[in-house]
């Protein structure tokens, strides 16, 4: 789930960085590439909002989750930052 979360705040990182003025055109390209990345987890839209939930419901695995998520974008900041040079 932690993979899953990563790539889609890196989705919106990108569509952000477009400076759409449009919301409309932003919507879609957020779900098109919502639909991208759920794909390349082989998971269904239902499953991940399931799932999802469950943490909502539970704010400790919830809090659990997001800081693996921030540890996660922290490396991968790290990995392209060290490509980089």
């Amino acid at each position: 789930m932690a993979e899953i979360l990563v790539d889609i705040h890196l989705d919106e990182v990108k569509i952000s960085s477009m400076e759409i003025i449009s919301p409309d055109t932003n919507l879609l390209l957020y779900h098109e590439l919502e639909k991208a990345t759920l794909k390349k987890h082989d998971v269904d839209s239902a499953s991940f909002v399931k799932s999802f939930n469950s943490y909502v419901r539970e704010p400790k695995d919830f809090i659990e989750l997001y800081e693996r998520v921030n540890e996660m974008m922290k490396d991968r900041k790290k990995l392209n930052e060290n490509s980089r040079r």
